[in-house]
């Protein structure tokens, strides 16, 4: 369940952002897209770096083999990003 708040609750310049999602894509923007942009300073920007190291860090795996499992985990969990 997510807060009503990340689907409505941007400051101005994310909230921007979303519109422009929607005019150009013509969907609702994904509700990680939304939370990513609902306060970023707090989890968006922390989360993402975090993720950047993860996915395109040093590792034995390749960017490739990276991308293969946060798929198949995406689609396991039934998540459509």
């Amino acid at each position: 369940m997510r807060l009503g708040v990340v689907d409505g609750g941007h400051a101005a310049a994310e909230a921007e952002m979303l519109t422009m999602i929607r005019e150009r894509s013509g969907t609702e923007p994904l509700g990680v897209v939304k939370t990513l942009l609902y306060r970023p300073e707090l989890f968006g920007e922390p989360f993402s770096e975090a993720l950047d190291v993860v996915m395109r860090g040093p590792s034995e795996w390749s960017t490739g083999e990276r991308e293969l499992f946060a798929g198949f985990t995406s689609l396991l969990r039934q998540c459509p990003f």
